[in-house]
Parts: C-alpha cells; sequence; structure tokens
C-alpha cells in the first residue's frame, strides 16, 4: 500500500472510530461495521478493540491494522468531553492489558490468575496464555446455566483446597478478588469447560480413526537405568541394583515411551539409550483400539490439544507488555 493510500485508510479509520455508538449496548453494532471496514481495506488486517470503562456504559474503542512497513499502527478517537488525557487513559484498555490474541484480550490479573492453572509441561507461560485466549475466544458464545457456574467454582475449589467458606473469603482477600469477579471467573471457566466437552466429543472419532495404534490398548513393563539392564531381568530379579527405575503399566500405546510404542505382544525393546541412560522394556499384551467410552474420551483430550497448538498458530497475536 502507498503512503498515500494509507493516508487515506487511516483518515477513513478514523471517520469510523468518530461514527461508533459509545454504549455498551452497541458493541455488536460497532464490531459489525468494523468488519465491514476491515473487508474493505483486506490488507491492513484491522481489528477492533474495546473497552467497556468499569462502572460506566461507555465503552472505548480503538483500531489496530497493520503497518506496511512492518508493526502495528493504533487509531484511537476520544470524544472532547473535558476529561483530561491522564485520567482518561488510566482505564484504557492497553494501560492493563496484557496480550490480544484473534481480538480476544486478556488483562495482567487475569494472566496471573490463569498462570496459576496453567503448568503443562513443554510450554512456555507465553504459549500457555496464547492457547488460553484462543480457547476463550471460541467459548465465548457458549450458553452455561447457573449449575454449571456452580460446578466450574466447586471443581475450583477443590483444586485449591478452598473447601470451607471461611478458607474461600481468604483466598479471594488474599487475591484481592470480589465475590463478584470471581462468579465473572467462574463463568467464563464454565463456557470453556462447556466448549472443550463438546469440541472434544465431536472430534474424537475422525481423531481415532486416523490413529488407531496410538489408542492400542497395551501392557507393558520398562526400566530406565544408568547402566544397561538385561531384558531377561525384567522378571524381578534385579538383585542389589538400585539405580533402576521400573515402570508396571496398562496403558495407552502412544503413553508409552517411544521406544516401545510399536513393539508388539510377546516383543521386548533395548536396551537403548533414552533420557540420562538406557531403556529396556517388553510388551506382555496388545489390543487393538476399539471406539468405547474410555477410549473416544483420550483421542477427544489428544484432538482438541491438536486443535488448540494449531489454532493458537495461526492467532493473530499482539502482547501489549513484553
Amino acid at each position: 500500500m502507498t503512503q498515500p493510500a494509507l493516508g487515506a485508510a487511516l483518515e477513513s479509520g478514523v471517520s469510523l472510530l468518530r461514527g461508533l455508538t459509545r454504549r455498551r449496548c452497541a458493541v455488536d453494532d460497532a464490531r459489525r461495521a468494523a468488519a465491514t471496514w476491515a473487508a474493505a481495506h483486506p490488507s491492513l488486517a484491522a481489528q477492533l478493540v474495546s473497552n467497556p470503562r468499569p462502572g460506566s456504559p461507555i465503552v472505548d474503542y480503538d483500531l489496530l491494522i497493520d503497518d506496511p512497513e512492518g508493526g502495528t499502527i493504533m487509531l484511537g478517537a476520544q470524544p472532547d468531553d473535558g476529561t483530561s488525557w491522564l485520567v482518561d487513559h488510566s482505564t484504557h484498555w492497553a494501560a492493563g492489558n496484557l496480550l490480544t490474541v484473534d481480538g480476544m484480550q486478556i488483562s495482567v490479573p487475569e494472566a496471573m490468575l490463569m498462570l496459576r492453572s496453567l503448568t503443562r509441561a513443554g510450554l512456555s507461560p507465553q504459549q500457555e496464555l496464547v492457547r488460553f485466549c484462543v480457547l476463550r475466544g471460541a467459548a465465548a458464545e457458549e450458553e452455561v446455566g447457573l449449575d454449571d457456574v456452580q460446578a466450574a467454582a466447586d471443581a475450583f475449589r477443590r483444586r485449591h483446597g478452598l473447601l470451607t467458606g471461611e478458607a474461600m473469603r481468604k483466598w479471594l482477600e488474599r487475591m484481592g478478588m470480589s465475590a463478584e469477579a470471581f462468579h465473572d471467573h467462574m463463568l467464563t471457566s464454565a463456557k470453556d469447560q462447556k466448549f472443550r466437552t463438546r469440541k472434544r466429543a465431536e472430534l474424537a472419532p475422525e481423531y481415532l480413526s486416523r490413529h488407531r495404534d496410538r489408542f492400542a490398548r497395551v501392557w507393558a513393563v520398562w526400566a530406565v537405568s544408568g547402566a544397561p539392564v538385561d531384558p531377561a531381568e525384567l522378571d524381578g530379579s534385579l538383585g542389589d541394583r538400585w539405580d533402576v527405575r521400573v515402570s508396571r503399566v496398562r496403558a495407552w500405546a502412544g503413553e508409552l515411551p517411544e521406544p516401545l510404542r510399536t513393539v508388539p505382544a510377546g516383543g521386548a525393546a533395548g536396551p537403548v539409550p533414552f533420557e540420562d541412560g538406557h531403556l529396556t522394556g517388553a510388551v506382555f499384551k496388545r489390543e487393538d483400539a476399539v471406539a468405547d467410552a474410555d477410549t473416544l474420551a483420550a483421542a477427544g483430550t489428544a484432538a482438541f490439544d491438536d486443535w488448540l497448538a494449531e489454532a493458537a498458530e495461526q492467532a493473530r497475536v499482539t502482547w501489549h507488555w513484553l
């Protein structure tokens, strides 16, 4: 896009912002108007960011667009209502927000609360937060009732050991969170869980059909050790060796250590290099995958994780504090 063309687009974007009704009840109309504007300027990848003012019916808007020379341009239009810039922008969306993912905004306090429960191995905090934002955006339209919100709150309290009213009150005080804010957080959690459950069930059958070997039931034993272990020692004759970690499981084939995942029933693997030592293992029994409830649940969980990872890779992410 040439500079004159960009200038015209910026002028048009400001006109768009000035024409938006800045009331909470009109946010959906504003988003539709911005989507129409964005469709007319596809090279700018425009996003409308809305920020309801706390305790006020007023909503502030900014328009984020791609700068052809790199980076992001933010357009804002504030009416001249006599309020100083310092006061007016103390509650601006960018002042307290950590990131925006496909238009879904996450504040710094929300992010800190999320990170208390997001601890999956292999993911950085940034990756965790982006995936959480993708999930929140996808689940935003889910309809939940009071029973769903209560179930989410009960599960949260069990996970954190908040089993009495006094413990819950002290936790809220420690977090600086009101009961109303906690309810809003649980409402979001209920929507997330409902979407997650529905999406897992939707994805499971097709995912299982493509990964049947991964969901075979396997009975196996393996040993991880510094010095190699002979397969014959897996019958329990390890003697006085204490540098050995032995696992004996019934699991999905995809959950086994990689050297054992394709070993047939009655077969063995190793000793082979593994982690910081060696692995020796044997498979005693293997059953082909069947589409029962347990297998579909496992396939749905794996399918959802893959879906969420791919959606996060494709999302448009803007970090405001990094």
